[in-house]
């Protein structure tokens, strides 16, 4: 502490008389009462004098009491007016020669209440502790009350007590600091190792710069992590309550920052299923991306992205991929539904480097030797054939194959009629199976009848009659019957591949919107 903290006490009840330019700022370690003529060889640099200034009454008391306070290079004298009622103005003026700091105190404050309040504030005195932790407290919460930010609140621990500080958010962005600080590839790896020991609230992350202490913001909602460096377990017990009740101001304001992403996230992944199944009217999703700053009318793709791991972050793969996006002049508006985020994308994109490459050179110390599935749709017009790109995406997400840390595929290789039907998306695939089949599964409704079952065993089995009807078990002239019977209700000619073709690509898709056993 010093002069100036004192004098900003209130309850000292302290008034400065005269005093050099900064003299305040030096500091005060210790309070010595006294009225000796010359206590100089009692005293020690950092004393505060309290004196009722006895020493007046001998000849040349004021010049040698005054004059050994300055030898001693005190930071200020507190004279008490009880006994002497005023200042003398030889003490005033004889203070300003020897650059000495004069301060009064008023009648209603004792010495002892001065020198406790001095004692209690020295690093490493319980009251001091208690002290010093309250006011930080108070300060913290002042900070908040006043819609204080985060870099406000590590400002001001930062400057409490001279170290650098941080807070990593949970896609592992740092958020905000305060004085030195990690470089990116550190915060990745404080990140990375908070994710992986998930039960613990509080790590040392051993670094180049020596090692840093990283508590955990919240629980398991991982709303982020504060750092600062130094090992906790050497931490002063004032500073082990600072870093305390910071983490629970910052809680505060990560929570309220989770929420508003939560919230703007669901209303976008509301979106993105509302295509999905194709329930948005081509109105209601133009609107939505209008709000989004996203053109309706403009060319657009959809991008699908994961990272196949549960301990990693889906609103870091959100963040990552959006950011890098946006960096590249696209317009985008996404959400992770699950453990997948879903993306719409305004612009053309021409950067000389590819975006996984991008993405690796960005992100890949987050990634952490993870592997992250980029699927992108082919470019659309307008928001009628969002239900298909979407679907495409998907299935290049699922098709990417390779090593790398970042793999982006444009282009799907389908090489077989399932992964087509499912380029098509699920209301798409649904309602075709029931156009066509409708006849026959309303028809085995009624009669309890199983043309549908004799339907896939013939498909199944190329149209040959005798290996069909051994597989149902029947007569091949009851197999002919019922063949009959489905081309009559579906209007289809079995003998034709075209309407076979039909048939078949019917029953994939029933059997694709079935759910399993």
């Amino acid at each position: 502490m010093d002069v100036r903290d004192l004098l900003a006490t209130p309850e000292l009840g302290l008034s400065l008389v005269t005093a050099e330019p900064d003299a305040l700022d030096r500091p005060v370690t210790a309070a010595y009462i006294t009225d000796l003529p010359d206590p100089s060889r009692f005293l020690s640099t950092g004393d505060l004098v309290l004196t009722s200034g006895l020493w007046l009454d001998r000849d040349d008391g004021a010049e040698t009491f005054l004059s050994a306070l300055a030898r001693q290079k005190v930071p200020a004298v507190v004279l008490g007016l009880i006994e002497i009622g005023v200042i003398p103005d030889e003490v005033i003026a004889r203070s300003r020669e020897l650059g000495l700091t004069l301060l009064t105190v008023s009648p209603g404050v004792s010495f002892r209440r001065i020198a406790e309040v001095v004692a209690g504030r020295q690093p490493g005195s319980a009251s001091g502790m208690a002290e010093r932790s309250m006011r930080f407290s108070r300060r913290l919460a002042d900070a908040v009350s006043r819609g204080g930010g985060v870099s406000e609140l590590l400002a001001l621990f930062s400057s409490e007590f001279s170290v650098g500080c941080w807070v990593i958010d949970e896609t592992g962005t740092m958020l905000a600091s305060s004085g030195q600080v990690p470089e990116r590839v550190q915060v990745a790896e404080q990140w990375n190792t908070m994710l992986r020991r998930e039960d613990e609230q509080r790590l040392i992350v051993a670094g180049e710069r020596g090692p840093a202490t990283i508590t955990r913001i919240g629980g398991r909602d991982r709303t982020g992590f504060f750092g600062c460096w130094g090992d906790h377990r050497g931490f002063s017990e004032e500073m082990g309550l600072a870093v305390d009740a910071l983490v629970g101001a910052l809680r505060v304001e990560m929570e309220l920052t989770s929420r508003w992403r939560q919230t703007r996230n669901a209303q976008v992944a509301e979106l993105v299923r509302s295509i999905r199944d194709q329930e948005a009217s081509p109105g209601a999703i133009s609107a939505r991306m209008r709000l989004e700053g996203l053109a309706p009318q403009d060319e657009k793709t959809v991008l699908v992205a994961r990272v196949e791991d549960p301990r990693f972050p889906v609103a870091a793969v959100l963040d990552m991929v959006q950011r890098t996006l946006a960096a590249r002049g696209h317009r985008v508006m996404g959400a992770p539904i699950d453990d997948t985020v879903f993306l719409l994308v305004n612009g053309a994109d021409e950067p000389d480097l590819p975006l996984a490459d991008q993405l690796t050179a960005e992100h890949g110390a987050l990634l952490a030797g993870r592997q992250l599935r980029i699927g992108i749709s082919d470019p659309v017009s307008g928001v009628s054939r969002l239900n298909s790109a979407l679907a495409t995406a998907l299935e290049r997400a699922d098709s990417a194959s390779g090593t790398e840390p970042v793999l982006v595929s444009t282009a799907l290789h389908v090489q077989g009629h399932r992964a087509l039907l499912r380029m098509l998306g699920e209301s798409t695939r649904h309602g075709y199976a029931h156009e066509v089949l409708a006849p026959l599964l309303s028809y085995d409704q009624r009669h309890n009848a199983d043309l549908v079952g004799t339907l896939r065993a013939f498909l199944d089995g190329g149209g040959a009659w005798q290996e069909t009807a051994r597989s149902l078990h029947l007569h091949t002239n009851t197999l002919r019957y019922r063949i009959a019977r489905i081309e009559e209700l579906t209007n289809r000619d079995m003998s034709t591949m075209a309407d076979r073709v039909d048939l078949f690509l019917a029953m994939v898709c029933l059997d694709e919107d079935e759910p399993e056993d």
